[in-house]
């Protein structure tokens, strides 16, 4: 090889290595600054507008969203309030967790109160056909009802192995979740990007965005908050890891104040209990996890906070430590002490569980959640029930 030859292959190699630098480089600035925008902005929880007085006559009802479903497997609801006033309720549903069939649902209800029959908004081939990506399956929908009228949806695609091989993609709908734009990965990390998963109800902040709750399951389970706010024409998208970690995950936060706020963790190192943490600067830091007196298996919590300002939280607490009943626990001192107030649902031998809740327009409790194995089922309470069950005599909890 003459040493023309060679110095042609050292300038090859070295342009190599400079158009590999400039390409990672691309990948990394929009992440970065994305990051930059959001993990150092902490703008304050935005506190919910007081509600419309809710009827003073207990109500609560219990209605089956997919009673026709033939899937064998309908999981991880989400349910959001759209802006003229219906409600939109998202799942995942296949053959099992990670099945290549697994797909996301979609159903709403009108302002008769009738729900529809739900419909696919997007499959694994779908899916990866619209993001270029391979994909396994999909899973855990989250719904992100805008203060524009938009409706955005978080979803989980699996590109390998199970849960640990995941990442969180969008989509957004103008038109009340009638179409749908095309999916797109959020990345919140440019290296892997893998193992994030969306679980719980969001907080809007102040200024618009969302505090989503969000964790990871690889080498162990991390609770995180994924921030997304306005910047240029979407929304920036950073992380930041709440205090605790490996046995503690999928938090859901209840803002207290614009600076305050509670997060539950479901534990699962055993203990039984619900797990708890403070913030006192609008979320950018967390107190470190302290078990309460809550009971709960290793499954989904989910807290609301009532117009009145007192706490209720939807605990699997059955004492065999299955999931076969539904329990509401019920705080008046902003989590501090606890009563077991009533049963939500149940079903001896069979599973109950991954409540999510939110509070409508109307002053009730809105609450999706997980029964059977197969079926999402949709509950509505108002604060005149929860009174009733108080006077009933639900006791401390244990």
């Amino acid at each position: 090889m003459t040493s023309s030859d060679l110095s042609v292959r050292r300038l090859c190699a070295t342009l190599r290595l400079i158009a590999g630098l400039a390409g990672f480089v691309v990948i990394l600035a929009p992440w970065w600054m994305a990051r930059e925008q959001a993990g150092h902005s902490f703008p304050g929880f935005a506190l919910a507008p007081p509600r419309a007085a809710a009827d003073r006559v207990p109500y609560f009802a219990v209605t089956k969203l997919n009673a026709q479903s033939p899937q064998r497997k309908a999981h991880s609801a989400t349910l959001a309030e759209l802006s003229d006033g219906t409600l939109a309720c998202a799942w995942y549903a296949g053959r099992g967790e990670g099945a290549s069939d697994v797909t996301i649902e979609f159903a709403h209800r009108d302002a008769s109160g009738v729900w529809s029959a739900p419909r696919t908004l997007f499959n694994r081939a779908g899916t990866a056909g619209a993001m270029r990506r391979h994909v396994v399956s999909l899973g855990n929908p989250l719904l992100l009802p805008a203060a524009d009228g938009k409706l955005g949806l978080l979803f989980v695609s699996i590109s390998a192995g199970k849960w640990s091989g995941s990442s969180i993609n969008v989509s957004w709908s103008a038109d009340l979740g009638d179409s749908w734009s095309a999916p797109e990965k959020f990345c919140l990390n440019p290296l892997a990007n893998l193992s994030a998963l969306p679980r719980n109800p969001p907080s809007a902040l102040v200024g618009g965005g969302w505090a989503v709750p969000i964790y990871e399951e690889f080498i162990g389970r991390y609770p995180e908050i994924l921030w997304l706010q306005p910047w240029k024409d979407g929304y920036s998208a950073a992380v930041t890891r709440m205090r605790g970690g490996m046995s503690v995950f999928q938090p859901s936060i209840v803002p207290l104040s614009a600076g305050a706020a509670l997060a539950f963790y479901r534990d699962d190192s055993g203990v039984g209990r619900v797990t708890l943490a403070r913030s006192s600067d609008s979320g950018r830091t967390w107190s470190e996890p302290e078990v309460s007196v809550l009971p709960n298996v290793d499954s989904g919590v989910c807290a609301l906070r009532l117009p009145d300002g007192r706490l209720i939280c939807a605990v699997n607490d059955a004492k065999d430590r299955s999931r076969e009943n539904l329990r509401l626990a019920l705080s008046a001192d902003d989590g501090k002490s606890w009563r077991i107030i009533a049963t939500l649902d149940e079903e001896p031998g069979m599973e109950v569980s991954y409540p999510y809740m939110i509070l409508g327009s109307n002053g009730r409790v809105q609450m999706v959640y997980s029964a059977l194995g197969h079926e999402i089922r949709y509950a509505e309470f108002n604060t005149a029930w929860i009174d009733a069950q108080v006077a009933a005599g639900g006791g401390d909890a244990p």
